[in-house]
């Protein structure tokens, strides 16, 4: 028996992703013990995992922000003898705990992020036929191979436990009733930047529309704060939308996802969420792109509705470009309203067919 101690800080979204692929493996490595190195709020996000799978926290915002309090986690990682060490994110930190154990025997192996294919994907001639960077999930897949560990070809989705969905819907029934004949939609419209959210008036026009065809029961995801206040501003407006934001943990987000249809959301940390307990969801990408290698895991190419004739996409690999490089409409703004719930409407014909 092992060991494993498997490092990934940051983002929610790469973190989801993972997860999937973690699950799967320590499944199949039931010999073995595997503890996810995260951030402390991330670690809500293990629900129902594995008996051989754990989460430790590391907060790089607070205590272990300066280099004296890495040197003090690395310290105690030390003292917690794993057997290796899986770093799956590669930034400076991951570098600094992973070399810092090494020191002491103990085998490392590490992600190898394609920064070549990246860039080339974001400087190509405009126009030019786009090649698609290896999706991130299977650079994850790549470390626990070289590791030797058992690893599937797909992750499956994470099972969760039927008691846990009992005891979401026996606490907030009001989220878990629909009528019959009718379908559930989560609806996540924010991101982490600016330039991957879908521009706000174009996502009120979608949920109009969605309150108007009178099939859909709309669930509305967001952070506390503007967000939120942005979710109720709409929710005031179309009083059949309901706004979760600020209402639930990470934990409690995640059963409510797994209990819906289908979900919309931007290219964010939504889409990985979903893809964890199986969902299916229709991602909007306005100047990301899907090829950039971290389309949902599960996800269908055909969901990923993008902008036409923005020849300049993808400007940006995760969406932290400081300027459109689009003449005329953004990125954000060019995918129109009636093209998102045309897509939509026509999965509910399909789901509602007599």
């Amino acid at each position: 028996m092992a060991r494993y101690l498997v490092i990934r800080l940051s983002a929610l979204g790469d973190v989801a992703m993972l997860l999937r692929l973690l699950y799967a493996v320590a499944r199949a490595n039931e010999q073995h013990d595997f503890i996810l190195l995260t951030q402390p709020f991330m670690t809500e996000l293990l629900v129902d995992p594995p008996d051989n799978l754990e989460a430790m926290a590391i907060d790089t915002r607070r205590e272990e922000r300066s280099l004296l309090g890495l040197m003090r986690y690395a310290r105690r990682l030390r003292l917690e003898r794993f057997d290796a060490v899986l770093d799956l994110h590669d930034v400076l930190r991951t570098k600094f705990l992973r070399r810092y154990l090494s020191l002491w025997g103990i085998p490392v192996r590490h992600l190898v992020k394609p920064r070549r294919e990246r860039r080339a994907l974001l400087h190509r001639p405009a126009g030019a036929p786009i090649q698609p960077v290896p999706p991130m999930w299977t650079l994850y897949r790549k470390v626990f191979v070289e590791a030797g560990l058992e690893v599937p070809d797909l992750p499956p989705p994470i099972a969760l436990h039927p008691s846990l969905l009992e005891t979401f819907a026996r606490l907030h029934p009001e989220l878990v009733q629909t009528p019959r004949g009718r379908l559930r939609l989560g609806i996540a419209p924010f991101a982490s930047t600016a330039a991957k959210t879908y521009a706000p008036e174009r996502m009120k026009e979608v949920l109009a529309a969605l309150v108007e065809d009178g099939r859909f029961e709309l669930y509305l995801f967001g952070a506390p704060g503007r967000e939120a206040a942005q979710l109720e501003a709409w929710a005031k407006e179309l009083p059949e939308l309901r706004t979760v934001a600020g209402l639930l943990d990470f934990s409690e987000e995640l059963l409510l996802i797994a209990t819906l249809d289908a979900m919309l959301s931007m290219d964010s940390a939504n889409m990985h969420l979903a893809s964890l307990v199986g969902v299916r969801c229709f991602s909007i990408w306005c100047c990301t792109h899907p090829a950039a290698g971290f389309l949902g895991i599960g996800q269908q190419l055909e969901d990923c509705l993008q902008p036409e004739g923005m020849e300049h996409r993808p400007c940006s690999i995760f969406g932290d470009n400081k300027e459109c490089h689009s003449e005329g409409l953004s990125c954000s703004e060019a995918l129109p309203s009636t093209q998102v719930v045309q897509h939509i409407t026509a999965w509910a014909d399909t789901q509602l067919r007599p």
